[in-house]
């Protein structure tokens, strides 16, 4: 090989590394810049991973208070032939004692479910039969109990009868049992926190209601008494006496504890 071939080849060579090493750089994405006068941006560090304790746990707090609205159900019905007088003698019937509640002032009534159908007797007798419920409350008891005796007396029959509390008694009850139940929540979250050997941090996800067969439920006051009445249809007046009631509210939430930390040395 002679110096002047050498030397081309070696020319041709540089040539082409250049050109390689030329579209790497041009390939290359540019350096970020950073004006003059201000530091390099930091990247954040990532947030630290949730640490402690989760303790799940409920408390409740009830309030009673005597009962103070009496309901009574009564049942209008009528028979007959046909539909149309039998639902004729059912409306003569729910007016007569809508007519002797009518200057009531302090009873509520309410005229409810109408039903008109056959019935079957002895010996495949059919009778067209008509039905009406009628409701009435009142705070006042022996007038409401008198009111009852009159509407038997009409022919309506009694159906049961039931104590509540009125709304207004009712809120104050459930925001008695409500505050008791905060107030538990808060203490039982650090008692128990302390036989674990930590300590609490905070609660988390209160909620305030109560526990059923079915999970969470809203605010609901203990089940009423329910009196049935021995005889529908009887003329003698109904007697009935008010019983406690009770209000119960249940608090749920998440305590998150941490460990101790240990003492520092002096």
């Amino acid at each position: 090989m002679t110096l002047h071939r050498s030397l081309k080849f070696t020319g041709l060579t540089a040539l082409a590394t250049g050109c390689l090493l030329g579209s790497v750089a041009m390939a290359a994405p540019p350096a970020p810049t950073i004006p003059d006068g201000e530091p390099p941006a930091m990247i954040p560090p990532e947030p630290p991973h949730p640490h402690g304790t989760l303790l799940a746990f409920a408390v409740s707090d009830e309030a009673q208070a005597k009962a103070d609205t009496l309901s009574i159900r009564f049942s209008a019905r009528t028979e007959g032939s046909s539909p149309t007088g039998t639902q004729q003698h059912l409306n003569q019937l729910v007016s007569s004692a809508m007519a002797i509640l009518k200057d009531q002032p302090d009873v509520k009534s309410t005229a409810e479910t109408y039903t008109v159908g056959q019935e079957y007797g002895p010996h495949d007798k059919r009778s067209w039969v008509a039905r009406q419920s009628l409701t009435l409350s009142s705070q006042n008891r022996d007038g409401l109990l008198a009111l009852a005796e009159k509407l038997q007396k009409l022919g309506l029959g009694l159906e049961d009868m039931q104590w509540t509390l009125n709304p207004e008694t009712r809120e104050k009850l459930e925001k008695q049992a409500r505050l008791g139940a905060l107030k538990k929540l808060r203490q039982q979250a650090e008692e128990d926190a302390a036989a674990l050997g930590q300590t609490l941090i905070g609660l988390e996800r209160v909620r305030i209601g109560s526990h059923g067969a079915d999970g969470f439920e809203p605010l609901h006051p203990a089940g009423p008494m329910l009196m049935m009445a021995e005889a529908r249809s009887s003329a003698a007046a109904p007697e009935s006496t008010a019983e406690m009631q009770t209000v119960r509210v249940t608090v749920s939430a998440q305590a998150r504890l941490a460990d101790r930390e240990p003492p520092t040395a002096p």
